[in-house]
């Protein structure tokens, strides 16, 4: 092959490299990596920008928050055990004219439904045609019209493997909807997800944590108001809270103290507290198996902007809810911030799907003139009154008339990214975080670009005064490296951290490594005699089997880290095998070329500068 033919393949190579740099250069002008450009505009800056990728700066150069999660999977279990024993329950009393007695439960560490039934001859409902449709359970015979149906072992870790892997996929659906660039969610040991925001604004920060931690279990449960005659059952809205609150008075508080304080609002009574814990350790035990309390926040601010709280005023209210949950955020189709006619505030529209519409034109027309609460994450979010029936399947979600319309919009658009992107599979608790400051960023990013320079520096001088001309050879071939693997990096949407630079200051080690084992056996041609073109051939040739071995061997390496490598050991190890490429290609393509290139147009009398 010609030189020339040689030189159209490093144009083409160099072409693809600026193209690939280009979003980067132009990203940069802006004077931060944030694939956000302002200073240039126009079709074509456009075009390239949405053509290509521009390079993105990591967590740990460009500051923004780490937080690790721990993924509660037992949970994730036990809701997959309730669930079952739902489903047992309905087909037993489809087979039976009585009711078993289903209790879902722990024992001994394992995980079962224990079935009492009426009847020992019962027993022989379940067959193998009814635990066909329960493969995942194992029946184990007590006697006595007893029976235990317990969870295999396999499908515990498969279901606890599930909820970590859809915890990821729902976190990362809520981040990209948040519009955080290049963020990172990976898997650490068992249960733990680690979470990189990088380039997340400070003020942004509290609001990441409440998407990301936000379960998401939306439900709608009917609100008890039916005013009962005798008081002392309290099986309404009202005589509820009045009735614990006259057989508790000496924990309630006077007007304006802190503490329980019994409220008429509209003609219902309430009890409120500013603490709901406070409230939720009140009511334990103080509902029957039909009911239980539900809690919404009611926040009282101190200007008309509606930004400063005032704490005396705001506090959590309770409601007497059934426990029956009559709908289910699962059954929700679509769900969009639109805008309320009456109110003219930002309202979260819900459309259900079709057995979704169905149940709740059936509870709208059964329960005209009442409430329902829609609650999520055991919140009340909202009571509205049924004022008609409902037959279109549509709902609607007020987020609260109290707060300003700025953050009311704002509160909507997050329920909205939870509701699209569905609930997490069981709860995530936050293990810790770490807020990296811009200011730290910047810092990591000088060093590391000092250590960068002061690095190649030092090689160019060593090449350049210890192999004189044959140095300049090495140089320009590094050069080319170096655009070559920030060009790859960049063409792959890679984000670049501190490990990797690690990886491209190593990179830039092996290339001159190459050139050094090349030159050396170069030299040992020229000692011998031989003319300058032979030289130069058979010192490639003889290089080359060294050359692959030291690079083939890293990229094992390489590849192994990243295989099992996660975080910045796998960032590591991308750059390291983008160098290895690349330095496979300048080390033995471009310099051998360069040498070509020279020799061609040198007289060989005059020898070799190497």
């Amino acid at each position: 092959m010609r030189t020339s033919y040689k030189w159209g393949i490093v144009a083409v190579a160099v072409i693809l490299a600026g193209y690939g740099l280009t979003p980067t250069f132009l990203d940069l002008a802006d004077g931060k990596l944030d694939r956000n450009v302002e200073s240039f505009e126009g079709p074509v800056v456009n075009w390239v920008m949405e053509q290509g990728t521009p390079l993105t700066l990591g967590l740990d150069l460009q500051g923004g928050l780490l937080l690790q999660y721990k993924v509660m999977v037992d949970r994730a279990v036990q809701d997959k055990l309730d669930q079952m024993a739902r489903d047992i329950e309905a087909r037993l009393i489809e087979k039976a004219e009585g009711e078993p007695d289903i209790q879902g439960s722990h024992g001994d560490g394992d995980l079962f439904v224990r079935i009492e039934f009426p009847e020992a001859s019962m027993r022989d409902l379940i067959d193998s045609d009814f635990m066909a449709y329960f493969p995942n359970l194992k029946e184990i015979d007590e006697g006595g019209g007893v029976m235990k149906l317990e969870m295999k072992e396999e499908f515990i870790d498969q279901t606890k493997k599930f909820a970590v892997q859809k915890a990821i996929e729902t976190i990362r659906s809520r981040v990209n909807a948040l519009g955080v660039s290049e963020p990172s969610i990976t898997r650490r040991g068992q249960t733990d997800i680690i979470v990189q925001l990088p380039g997340l604004e400070q003020e942004d920060q509290q609001r990441a944590k409440d998407l990301i931690g936000q379960t998401a279990r939306l439900v709608f449960r009917m609100v008890d108001e039916e005013v009962e005659s005798d008081e002392e059952q309290y099986q309404s809205d009202s005589n509820f809270f009045r009735y614990i609150a006259r057989q508790n008075s000496d924990q309630f508080v006077a007007a304006g103290e802190e503490g329980l304080h019994l409220r008429e609002v509209g003609g219902r009574y309430t009890v409120t507290h500013r603490d709901k814990e406070a409230l939720e350790e009140f009511f334990a035990d103080k509902t029957d198996e039909q009911h239980m309390v539900g809690y919404e926040y009611m926040p009282f601010y101190q200007d008309k902007e509606k930004k400063k709280l005032d704490q005396e005023r705001t506090h959590w209210r309770s409601l007497y809810l059934f426990s029956e949950t009559k709908l289910t955020g699962d059954m929700i189709s679509d769900a969009r911030v639109s805008v309320d006619q009456q109110s003219s505030r930002p309202v979260v529209s819900l459309t259900f799907n079709r057995k979704g519409a169905e149940l709740f034109a059936e509870l709208t027309e059964a329960n005209v003139g009442k409430r329902f609460a829609i609650m999520l994450d055991n919140e009340v979010q909202s009571a509205p009154v049924i004022n008609e029936a409902i037959p279109g399947g549509r709902a609607q979600i007020s987020m609260g008339n109290l707060q300003s319309y700025t953050q009311i919009q704002q509160e909507a658009q997050d329920l909205v990214i939870v509701l699209r992107h569905g609930a997490l599979p069981a709860p995530i608790e936050l293990q810790h975080q770490t807020v990296v400051g811009p200011t730290l960023g910047a810092q990591s990013i000088r060093s590391s670009s000092y250590a960068l320079l002061v690095g190649t520096l030092l090689i160019i001088l060593f090449m350049m005064f210890y192999y004189r001309g044959s140095g300049v050879v090495s140089v320009i071939a590094l050069l080319f490296n170096m655009v070559f693997i920030m060009a790859a990096l960049a063409g792959l949407g890679a984000t670049l951290t501190l490990p990797g630079i690690a990886g491209i200051i190593l990179t830039v080690g092996m290339a001159v490594d190459a050139n050094v084992i090349i030159f050396e056996r170069v030299r040992e041609e020229v000692r011998d005699g031989n003319p300058v073109r032979e030289c130069i051939d058979s010192g490639f040739e003889k290089a080359l089997s060294a050359v692959l071995d030291a690079n083939v061997t890293t990229g094992i390496a390489a590849l192994v880290l990243m295989q099992y490598g996660t975080g910045p050991i796998r960032g590591f190890a991308v750059t390291l095998l983008i160098g290895i490429v690349s330095t496979l290609f300048t080390a033995v393509f471009i310099s051998r070329l360069l040498f070509d290139t020279w020799t061609e147009r040198r007289d060989e009398s005059k020898g070799l500068s190497i």
